[in-house]
Protein backbone atom coordinates (compact mmCIF):
# COMPACT_ATOMS: atom_id res chain seq x y z
CA UNK A 1 0.00 0.00 0.00
CA UNK A 2 2.99 2.30 -0.38
CA UNK A 3 2.99 5.01 2.28
CA UNK A 4 0.14 3.43 4.28
CA UNK A 5 -0.15 0.37 6.46
CA UNK A 6 -3.53 -1.18 7.30
CA UNK A 7 -4.50 -1.59 10.94
CA UNK A 8 -4.73 -5.33 11.33
CA UNK A 9 -6.98 -5.70 14.37
CA UNK A 10 -8.95 -2.50 15.01
CA UNK A 11 -11.22 -2.41 18.05
CA UNK A 12 -14.91 -3.17 17.61
CA UNK A 13 -15.77 0.46 18.35
CA UNK A 14 -13.26 1.71 15.78
CA UNK A 15 -14.79 -0.58 13.12
CA UNK A 16 -18.31 0.50 14.11
CA UNK A 17 -17.37 4.17 13.98
CA UNK A 18 -15.70 3.82 10.57
CA UNK A 19 -18.79 2.09 9.19
CA UNK A 20 -21.33 4.42 10.79
CA UNK A 21 -19.92 7.89 10.00
CA UNK A 22 -19.20 9.33 6.60
CA UNK A 23 -16.19 11.46 5.74
CA UNK A 24 -16.55 14.96 7.30
CA UNK A 25 -18.10 17.54 4.98
CA UNK A 26 -19.47 20.05 7.50
CA UNK A 27 -17.99 23.58 7.40
CA UNK A 28 -18.97 24.45 11.00
CA UNK A 29 -16.26 26.11 13.11
CA UNK A 30 -16.82 27.00 16.77
CA UNK A 31 -15.22 29.52 19.12
CA UNK A 32 -15.95 31.42 22.31
CA UNK A 33 -14.89 34.77 23.71
CA UNK A 34 -15.02 35.88 27.36
CA UNK A 35 -15.57 39.60 27.93
CA UNK A 36 -15.53 41.73 31.06
CA UNK A 37 -18.94 43.44 30.97
CA UNK A 38 -18.32 45.98 33.75
CA UNK A 39 -18.22 48.96 31.38
CA UNK A 40 -21.05 47.62 29.19
CA UNK A 41 -23.44 47.10 32.12
CA UNK A 42 -22.69 50.57 33.47
CA UNK A 43 -23.31 51.99 29.98
CA UNK A 44 -26.66 50.19 29.68
CA UNK A 45 -27.83 51.48 33.04
CA UNK A 46 -27.05 55.05 32.04
CA UNK A 47 -28.30 54.74 28.46
CA UNK A 48 -31.65 53.28 29.51
CA UNK A 49 -32.36 56.24 31.76
CA UNK A 50 -33.10 58.28 28.66
CA UNK A 51 -34.30 55.56 26.30
CA UNK A 52 -37.92 54.79 25.45
CA UNK A 53 -37.05 51.14 24.83
CA UNK A 54 -34.88 49.03 27.11
CA UNK A 55 -31.54 48.27 25.51
CA UNK A 56 -29.95 44.97 26.54
CA UNK A 57 -26.70 43.10 26.01
CA UNK A 58 -28.30 41.38 23.01
CA UNK A 59 -28.73 44.74 21.29
CA UNK A 60 -25.09 45.65 22.01
CA UNK A 61 -23.96 42.39 20.41
CA UNK A 62 -26.21 42.88 17.37
CA UNK A 63 -25.00 46.41 16.74
CA UNK A 64 -21.34 45.54 17.33
CA UNK A 65 -21.60 42.63 14.91
CA UNK A 66 -23.30 44.84 12.31
CA UNK A 67 -20.62 47.54 12.53
CA UNK A 68 -17.81 45.01 12.16
CA UNK A 69 -19.49 43.33 9.17
CA UNK A 70 -19.97 46.74 7.59
CA UNK A 71 -16.24 47.31 8.04
CA UNK A 72 -15.39 43.96 6.43
CA UNK A 73 -18.03 43.33 3.73
CA UNK A 74 -16.23 40.23 2.47
CA UNK A 75 -17.48 38.45 5.63
CA UNK A 76 -21.05 39.59 5.00
CA UNK A 77 -21.47 36.98 2.30
CA UNK A 78 -23.27 33.80 1.30
CA UNK A 79 -22.38 30.79 -0.83
CA UNK A 80 -24.58 30.52 -3.92
CA UNK A 81 -24.56 28.51 -7.13
CA UNK A 82 -23.18 31.65 -8.78
CA UNK A 83 -20.28 31.82 -6.33
CA UNK A 84 -19.73 33.80 -3.13
CA UNK A 85 -22.05 36.82 -3.01
CA UNK A 86 -21.65 39.83 -0.71
CA UNK A 87 -24.71 41.49 0.79
CA UNK A 88 -25.21 45.27 0.54
CA UNK A 89 -26.62 45.78 4.05
CA UNK A 90 -26.06 44.07 7.39
CA UNK A 91 -29.36 42.47 8.37
CA UNK A 92 -29.33 40.61 11.68
CA UNK A 93 -31.81 37.83 12.49
CA UNK A 94 -32.65 37.49 16.18
CA UNK A 95 -34.30 34.34 17.54
CA UNK A 96 -37.45 34.75 19.63
CA UNK A 97 -38.93 32.07 21.89
CA UNK A 98 -42.71 32.08 22.37
CA UNK A 99 -44.03 32.96 25.80
CA UNK A 100 -44.52 29.33 26.80
CA UNK A 101 -41.15 28.31 25.35
CA UNK A 102 -42.81 25.67 23.15
CA UNK A 103 -41.94 27.26 19.83
CA UNK A 104 -39.11 29.25 18.29
CA UNK A 105 -39.33 32.01 15.74
CA UNK A 106 -37.39 35.15 15.03
CA UNK A 107 -37.19 38.47 13.23
CA UNK A 108 -34.75 39.95 10.76
CA UNK A 109 -33.84 43.56 11.51
CA UNK A 110 -32.67 45.31 8.36
CA UNK A 111 -29.56 47.50 8.11
CA UNK A 112 -28.62 47.34 11.80
CA UNK A 113 -25.45 49.28 11.02
CA UNK A 114 -27.62 52.34 10.22
CA UNK A 115 -29.92 52.47 13.27
CA UNK A 116 -29.35 53.45 16.88
CA UNK A 117 -29.41 51.10 19.85
CA UNK A 118 -32.74 52.59 20.93
CA UNK A 119 -34.27 52.12 17.47
CA UNK A 120 -32.95 48.58 17.34
CA UNK A 121 -34.47 47.82 20.74
CA UNK A 122 -37.79 49.31 19.63
CA UNK A 123 -37.95 47.31 16.40
CA UNK A 124 -37.07 44.07 18.13
CA UNK A 125 -39.43 44.71 21.05
CA UNK A 126 -42.35 45.27 18.68
CA UNK A 127 -41.57 42.01 16.86
CA UNK A 128 -41.16 40.02 20.09
CA UNK A 129 -44.50 41.25 21.45
CA UNK A 130 -46.29 40.39 18.21
CA UNK A 131 -44.81 36.89 18.04
CA UNK A 132 -45.57 36.11 21.68
CA UNK A 133 -49.09 37.50 21.36
CA UNK A 134 -49.61 35.35 18.23
CA UNK A 135 -50.16 38.49 16.14
CA UNK A 136 -47.19 38.25 13.80
CA UNK A 137 -48.59 37.30 10.34
CA UNK A 138 -45.35 35.72 9.07
CA UNK A 139 -44.99 33.51 12.14
CA UNK A 140 -48.66 32.49 12.07
CA UNK A 141 -48.51 31.65 8.37
CA UNK A 142 -45.40 29.48 8.63
CA UNK A 143 -46.50 27.85 11.91
CA UNK A 144 -49.89 26.91 10.50
CA UNK A 145 -48.32 25.34 7.42
CA UNK A 146 -45.78 23.39 9.47
CA UNK A 147 -48.46 22.13 11.88
CA UNK A 148 -50.72 20.91 9.06
CA UNK A 149 -48.11 19.03 7.06
CA UNK A 150 -46.53 15.76 8.22
CA UNK A 151 -42.77 15.63 8.63
CA UNK A 152 -42.11 13.82 5.35
CA UNK A 153 -44.19 16.35 3.41
CA UNK A 154 -42.28 19.36 4.79
CA UNK A 155 -38.99 18.60 3.08
CA UNK A 156 -40.01 19.59 -0.45
CA UNK A 157 -41.71 22.90 0.54
CA UNK A 158 -38.61 23.84 2.54
CA UNK A 159 -36.35 23.03 -0.40
CA UNK A 160 -38.60 25.08 -2.69
CA UNK A 161 -38.54 28.04 -0.28
CA UNK A 162 -34.77 27.81 -0.05
CA UNK A 163 -34.43 27.72 -3.85
CA UNK A 164 -36.76 30.67 -4.44
CA UNK A 165 -35.47 32.99 -1.71
CA UNK A 166 -31.78 32.04 -1.50
CA UNK A 167 -30.92 30.85 -4.99
CA UNK A 168 -33.20 32.92 -7.24
CA UNK A 169 -33.36 35.75 -4.65
CA UNK A 170 -37.09 36.27 -5.18
CA UNK A 171 -38.96 38.47 -2.72
CA UNK A 172 -42.31 36.83 -1.91
CA UNK A 173 -43.42 38.19 1.48
CA UNK A 174 -47.11 37.51 0.78
CA UNK A 175 -46.24 33.80 0.70
CA UNK A 176 -44.10 34.06 3.82
CA UNK A 177 -40.92 33.91 1.74
CA UNK A 178 -38.99 37.20 1.88
CA UNK A 179 -35.70 37.49 0.04
CA UNK A 180 -32.70 36.36 2.10
CA UNK A 181 -34.94 35.66 5.12
CA UNK A 182 -32.17 35.16 7.71
CA UNK A 183 -29.89 38.01 6.68
CA UNK A 184 -26.19 38.44 7.33
CA UNK A 185 -25.97 36.72 10.71
CA UNK A 186 -28.02 35.30 13.57
CA UNK A 187 -27.97 36.31 17.23
CA UNK A 188 -29.72 34.24 19.86
CA UNK A 189 -29.94 34.85 23.61
CA UNK A 190 -29.89 31.76 25.83
CA UNK A 191 -28.72 33.59 28.95
CA UNK A 192 -32.34 34.00 30.05
CA UNK A 193 -32.47 30.21 30.40
CA UNK A 194 -29.46 30.15 32.74
CA UNK A 195 -27.04 28.86 30.07
CA UNK A 196 -23.52 30.28 30.30
CA UNK A 197 -21.93 28.29 27.46
CA UNK A 198 -23.57 26.95 24.30
CA UNK A 199 -23.21 26.85 20.53
CA UNK A 200 -25.90 26.93 17.83
CA UNK A 201 -25.99 24.97 14.59
CA UNK A 202 -26.75 26.46 11.20
CA UNK A 203 -30.02 25.54 9.57
CA UNK A 204 -29.59 24.54 5.90
CA UNK A 205 -31.82 27.39 4.69
CA UNK A 206 -30.19 30.19 6.67
CA UNK A 207 -27.26 30.89 4.28
CA UNK A 208 -25.50 33.18 6.74
CA UNK A 209 -21.92 32.61 7.94
CA UNK A 210 -22.22 33.60 11.61
CA UNK A 211 -24.37 32.70 14.62
CA UNK A 212 -23.57 34.39 17.93
CA UNK A 213 -25.03 32.98 21.14
CA UNK A 214 -25.44 35.47 24.00
CA UNK A 215 -25.14 33.51 27.24
CA UNK A 216 -25.77 34.34 30.88
CA UNK A 217 -23.44 36.92 32.41
CA UNK A 218 -21.82 35.37 35.47
CA UNK A 219 -19.14 36.48 37.93
CA UNK A 220 -15.82 34.91 36.99
CA UNK A 221 -12.23 35.45 38.08
CA UNK A 222 -10.62 38.16 35.95
CA UNK A 223 -7.07 39.42 35.85
CA UNK A 224 -6.95 43.18 36.53
CA UNK A 225 -3.40 44.47 36.49
CA UNK A 226 -1.43 42.24 38.81
CA UNK A 227 -4.41 40.86 40.76
CA UNK A 228 -7.42 38.61 40.23
CA UNK A 229 -10.89 39.85 41.12
CA UNK A 230 -14.47 38.83 40.29
CA UNK A 231 -15.97 40.53 37.26
CA UNK A 232 -19.28 40.09 35.37
CA UNK A 233 -18.24 38.06 32.33
CA UNK A 234 -20.14 37.31 29.14
CA UNK A 235 -19.09 34.21 27.24
CA UNK A 236 -20.02 34.97 23.64
CA UNK A 237 -20.17 31.72 21.66
CA UNK A 238 -19.84 31.74 17.90
CA UNK A 239 -20.52 29.31 15.07
CA UNK A 240 -18.90 30.18 11.74
CA UNK A 241 -19.14 28.89 8.18
CA UNK A 242 -15.55 28.04 7.29
CA UNK A 243 -16.31 28.66 3.62
CA UNK A 244 -16.61 32.37 4.48
CA UNK A 245 -14.93 32.80 7.88
CA UNK A 246 -11.51 31.23 8.45
CA UNK A 247 -9.26 31.44 11.52
CA UNK A 248 -7.78 34.81 10.56
CA UNK A 249 -11.14 36.43 9.89
CA UNK A 250 -12.71 34.88 13.01
CA UNK A 251 -9.89 36.33 15.09
CA UNK A 252 -10.33 39.75 13.51
CA UNK A 253 -14.10 39.68 14.09
CA UNK A 254 -13.69 38.56 17.71
CA UNK A 255 -11.12 41.25 18.49
CA UNK A 256 -13.19 44.09 17.07
CA UNK A 257 -16.51 42.90 18.53
CA UNK A 258 -14.87 42.65 21.95
CA UNK A 259 -13.46 46.16 21.61
CA UNK A 260 -16.85 47.63 20.72
CA UNK A 261 -18.75 45.89 23.51
CA UNK A 262 -16.10 46.77 26.09
CA UNK A 263 -16.15 50.38 24.77
CA UNK A 264 -19.92 50.68 24.19
CA UNK A 265 -19.85 54.43 23.52
CA UNK A 266 -18.42 53.58 20.12
CA UNK A 267 -21.73 51.85 19.33
CA UNK A 268 -23.58 55.18 19.46
CA UNK A 269 -24.69 56.93 16.28
CA UNK A 270 -22.84 60.08 15.27
CA UNK A 271 -25.95 62.20 15.81
CA UNK A 272 -26.52 60.91 19.35
CA UNK A 273 -25.54 63.07 22.31
CA UNK A 274 -22.45 61.19 23.41
CA UNK A 275 -21.58 63.72 26.09
CA UNK A 276 -24.80 62.90 27.97
CA UNK A 277 -23.58 59.31 28.41
CA UNK A 278 -20.14 59.81 29.87
CA UNK A 279 -17.68 56.88 29.63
Amino acid sequence: MGHFQRVKRPSSFRKLAAAMWKAPNDPHVFGSLDMDMTAALAFLEQYNQGSKHKVTVTHLVMRALALVLQRYPEYNAKVSWRGILMRKNVDIFCHVATSDGRDLSGKKIAAVENISLEALAGKLSTSVKAIRADQDPDFKRSRNMFERLPLWALRWPLKLMDFLTNTLHLHLPSLGMPRDPFGSAMVTNVGMFGIDTGFAAFTPVSRNPIILVVTQIRPRPWVVGDRVEPRPVLRLCGTFDHRIIDGFSAGRLSEEIEHLICHPHELLMENENRESIAP
